[in-house]
């Protein structure tokens, strides 16, 4: 039986096998009727565990588990499972078999973040507001399990669930294919690679993504070449080994393409006017056309992406002099060439075209300012500057953007994509910029940042589809054109291009996520200038002007990891921490400060972070449960 428990709640059950691997969370997401997700909440000091089914409305909750009692918990909850499986009318027999085959707990961490938003939704919807007329853990239970619930794009209601359970009988666990798991992992891997644009990147950025294409490449060619194995000699098969790394690796990679970007400059044919004879380009489509048959036979390509590779694998170049004029009307050309000019499929209407806009232009703010932002603490800001934008709605139109990058920004789902990422919530909106091979940068870059207000400007300046980071620096970028041209004899797209990146990279530190400090930014800018045009910057008396100008421009920078807040006004921020001490707190009566309710309201102070703050704060238990409440009525 697969337990997928909250991270606050994991102590309580350390007395069962641990099983956090990815291969286990993988069986948990095949078997939901096998998975469950636990959490408790607190009452008088005491934790009540509450269960619920992954795939069902069951429901189990269990009073008082604590440190003495916590190893009776797997057999207090298969007593009140049989009370509940009675109750559903379902027969012993089948009780007993459902058990046998979920067999030994697994305790892992939460894979679904709908389901703990659900029990937080029963406890304030059912739990609070019934606790003095349902007093018995068994019949609280029996409440939830009679409420309707939403278990991934479908409601769930108890007619369901039994049918559910006596459909899947005679019951089994479904188990996994980890090498279709890899390959998955290692394509999604190889899209994102494919996003990658060049001029945005610098030349040791450009290197680095080189390199980081042929290792996935390889990753792809072991589990292909293994495959192939079974159905072609070893001849054939190293000839398609020899084949594609050169092409793959030596070609298109180096060019930033992957099999899911090929395109007329990484086509096999362009490789003619580079030396490549028409034996050996031929043999290189027939082993690309393989690999490709392979990743459609494995689900991996659609039919039209499988078609895009094989347009490029199809016949050499000819001469065009020679060319029939025939041959332009090739249909499957002329219909690749309309693909590339065609409008983007567009995304259904949620709001409506004017709100839906504004909603995309302030999350282009947001990754600008912020680098990386929950969905909760954006609705949370968009919904103090617009109190008609519902939160229904809002998690919709995030939800038909999800996966989806664009150059701005890339809404995504932590726990899917980066399983070693231990982050909550897990719905974030950041910039492509910030994605980088070891994905625990980002968590490091997010927790960097827990309990600091965020700097959020009025309505008009966030959704203005023309804003710019260094708004409230242009004064000094004009400066620093000014100061390059005439000490360092910069001109034209040099000039332009050197002063735009000494300030993307006081703003970035080079694209990168070190917490750097002023001074390490500015001497990355300027190993930078000296490297890509050719300066001679020391921090000596003759530079001077530019090390002072460069120290002011970081000092007033907006930096994401201070969430848009400059260094100088850092020094005046105050955080959650410093807000809450502030309160002048009476016992009997506690009550948020002013301060605090405004932060919260105005989308500065993030809602879950001052609740997650009042629950691990010295405050007496009766003082955290009413303050609590108060924040979650804000």
């Amino acid at each position: 039986m697969f337990i997928n428990v909250e991270k606050k709640a994991q102590k309580l059950f350390n007395t069962y096998q641990q099983a956090t691997s990815e291969e286990n969370m993988a069986m948990a997401l095949a078997n939901p009727l096998f998975s469950w997700h636990a959490t408790y909440y607190t009452v008088k000091r005491k934790k009540n565990v509450i269960f619920l089914n992954d795939a069902t409305t069951m429901a189990i909750v269990l009073f008082d588990v604590n440190a003495k009692n916590k190893q009776t918990v797997k057999e207090r909850f298969e007593k009140q499972l049989a009370i509940i499986w009675q109750e559903l009318g379902l027969s012993a027999e089948s009780l007993t078999d459902y058990l046998a085959i979920g067999g030994d707990w697994q305790i892992s961490k939460t894979i679904h973040p709908l389901q703990i938003k659900t029990i937080t939704k029963f406890y304030k919807n059912v739990i609070k507001p019934q606790a003095k007329t349902i007093a018995s853990e068994i019949d609280l239970a029996k409440a939830l399990v009679k409420k309707v619930q939403q278990k991934g794009r479908i409601y769930v209601g108890e007619d369901e669930t039994v049918k559910i359970i006596e459909m899947a009988q005679p019951f089994n666990i479904k188990h996994v294919n980890f090498e279709e798991l890899y390959l998955k992992e290692i394509t999604n891997k190889l899209r994102r690679l494919s996003q990658l644009d060049g001029e945005d990147l610098t030349a040791d950025e450009v290197d680095n993504a080189i390199q980081h294409i042929q290792e996935v490449n390889n990753q792809l060619l072991d589990l292909f070449l293994t495959d192939a194995k079974r159905n072609y000699s070893a001849r054939t098969v190293r000839r398609y080994r020899d084949n594609l790394q050169f092409y793959l690796n030596e070609w298109a990679a180096h060019q930033l393409s992957t099999i899911f970007n090929i395109y007329v400059q990484t086509s096999v044919d362009e490789l003619e006017f580079h030396g490549v004879g028409k034996t050996e380009r031929t043999n290189i489509k027939t082993s690309l056309k393989r690999l490709a048959k392979y990743l459609k036979d494995k689900a991996m390509i659609s039919d039209n992406e499988y078609d895009d590779i094989i347009l490029y694998t199809q016949k050499d170049p000819v001469d065009l002099d020679e060319e029939d004029e025939d041959e332009y009307d090739d249909p499957e050309v002329e219909a690749f060439l309309n693909s590339l000019f065609s409008e983007p499929e567009k995304l259904p209407v949620v709001f409506d075209p004017q709100t839906d806009k504004m909603i995309d232009d302030y999350l282009k703010s947001f990754v600008t300012l912020y680098g990386l932002i929950s969905a909760q603490q954006a609705y949370q800001i968009i919904h103090a500057q617009n109190p008609s934008i519902d939160k229904k709605r809002f998690d919709q139109y995030i939800q038909n953007k999800f996966d989806e990058m664009t150059m701005e920004y890339f809404i995504i789902d932590f726990s899917e994509a980066f399983k070693s990422v231990d982050i909550a919530p897990e719905i974030f909106i950041f910039s492509p910029l910030l994605i980088k091979d070891n994905d625990t940068k980002l968590s490091s870059f997010y927790k960097h940042q827990l309990g600091l207000p965020y700097y959020i400007p009025a309505k008009e300046v966030l959704i203005d589809d023309k804003f710019s980071p260094f708004a409230n620096i242009s004064n000094y970028q004009q400066d620093l054109e000014k100061l390059l041209a005439n000490q360092y004899g910069l001109s034209g797209d040099d000039l332009k291009g050197a002063a735009f990146l000494s300030l993307y990279q006081l703003k970035m530190s080079d694209y990168g996520l070190e917490l750097s400090s002023v001074n390490g930014a500015i001497n990355k800018v300027i190993a930078f200038l000296n490297k890509e045009h050719g300066l001679k910057v020391k921090q000596d008396k003759v530079n001077e002007p530019l090390i002072k100008l460069l120290v002011l421009i970081a000092t007033n920078i907006r930096r994401p990891w201070n969430r848009g807040w400059t260094n100088y006004e850092m020094l005046r921020a105050k955080g959650i921490a410093e807000l809450v001490s502030e309160m002048e707190i009476n016992l009997e009566d506690p009550k948020l400060s002013s301060e605090v309710i405004s932060e919260v309201q105005a989308g500065r102070i993030n809602r879950d972070e001052l609740l997650s703050f009042l629950e691990s704060s010295n405050l007496p238990p009766k003082v955290i449960s009413k303050l609590y409440k108060q924040v979650e009525e804000l």
